[in-house]
């Protein structure tokens, strides 16, 4: 899958774009790595594994490194959140 940020292409994996879709669908909202093992893995999901803080990892290596502001935030105890660039740092 591939998204374009400044236009520039970004290469992601079929997981990566499905996080990055569900974090776009609700932007400015926190989503729970629980949601997200809901939405974007299946039922055998281990709750356990640290695949989605691993998947947001590179998936940040691929959309946020290079450019001037992060888009990809993760808010302590709760979760990650997709806000726009202007918004301010936590």
């Amino acid at each position: 899958q591939t998204v374009v940020r400044d236009g520039r292409d970004v290469s992601l994996t079929a997981r990566e774009f499905a996080v990055l879709a569900h974090l776009v669908r609700h932007a400015g909202e926190i989503v729970t790595r629980t949601r997200l093992a809901e939405q974007v893995w299946d039922e055998n999901f281990d709750p356990l594994s640290n695949v989605i803080d691993v998947t947001v990892y590179h998936l940040r290596e691929k959309v946020d490194r290079g450019f001037p502001a992060r888009l990809i935030h993760t808010v302590r105890g709760s979760g990650y959140v997709l806000r726009e660039a202007s918004a301010p740092e936590e």
